[in-house]
């Protein structure tokens, strides 16, 4: 349960148009990313607005990338502060077979390791699949802590952890302590977690340029990291832009330049700023002279 995640995996946006998911916009920016290796796709997330998306609209978009890119491994996002809302959240979307449930901690309660601990468990015996632990305390309000975590890893459907703004330390013994697939979240710290061991990476800015980001991960997994590291020099400046407001609104902006989606989010998220929106603009329109691997 636990091989296939490894590698970079995309958060896809949720196109909308007028309100309403933009259901041939999703299926083809899928396509594109399918094209350029990446190892799959997680459908109604952070980065897919999962929190905003209205019954039903997730099983939706399963059901048009499932279509778009048959081969290609699809998760699903879960989060719910209850956990009697998630067990029955998490047998829903077992019925629509993905390769994985990726589930949050319970937010804004805030419980001890122990509820934590019942919390996931009880999802892993509801969906009976392969569970990835998404742990992003700056969103959750709590930490699943090591210790937790190798309890957890008892059960071989929970699969690995998507790890978000944890440290150097905490990222190293996560790989070496725990038998889990570990996979970064935070793109700041993408490149330096593959350093450490990651199997992966799940990267809402691999949008953008998705055959670099597979190809640093190629570099580094064969050692040449003077390679692997010129690539993320390169992507530094527009992942930072990417991220300077409120993510999925800047990659959306950036989306909607290259034609791939309209710029449209759901409150309370609001657009990119036009400042922002130029700046990635620029950034894009420099980065597109760049051959990272030049000698």
């Amino acid at each position: 349960m636990r091989s296939i995640f490894q590698g970079i995996w995309v958060p896809i946006v949720t196109p909308f148009r007028d309100g309403e998911i933009d259901h041939p916009a999703l299926a083809r920016l899928a396509r594109h990313l399918a094209a350029h290796g990446i190892a799959g796709l997680v459908a109604g997330a952070t980065t897919g607005e999962g929190a905003l998306l209205r019954p039903g609209e997730q099983a939706a978009l399963f059901a048009t990338l499932r279509e778009a890119v048959p081969s290609l491994p699809l998760v699903v996002g879960l989060s719910e502060p209850s956990t009697e809302g998630a067990v029955a959240r998490a047998r829903e979307l077992a019925a629509l077979r993905p390769a994985g449930l990726m589930a949050t901690a319970p937010t804004y309660v805030r419980p001890g390791q122990a509820g934590i601990r019942c919390h996931f468990e009880a999802l892993a015996e509801a969906f009976d699949g392969p569970l990835l632990v998404y742990n992003i305390p700056y969103r959750s309000g709590v930490n699943v802590e090591l210790e937790t975590l190798q309890a957890l890893a008892r059960d071989p459907r929970v699969a690995g952890v998507k790890e978000c703004g944890g440290s150097v330390e905490r990222m190293l013994r996560l790989v070496h302590e725990t038998p889990l697939r570990i996979l970064s979240g935070d793109d700041h710290q993408n490149f330096a977690a593959l350093c450490l061991g990651a199997h992966g990476t799940i990267a809402a800015s691999a949008h953008l340029l998705p055959q670099w980001h597979v190809r640093l991960f190629e570099l580094l997994r064969t050692g040449r990291l003077e390679e692997a590291r010129r690539i993320a020099v390169a992507l530094r400046p527009l992942i930072a832009d990417l991220f300077a407001e409120p993510n999925p609104a800047p990659l959306k902006a950036w989306l909607a330049q290259q034609g791939w989606c309209t710029p449209e989010v759901r409150l309370p998220f609001v657009p990119a700023s036009e400042g922002l929106a130029e700046r990635l603009r620029a950034g894009w329109a420099a980065l597109e002279s760049v051959d990272p691997l030049a000698a």
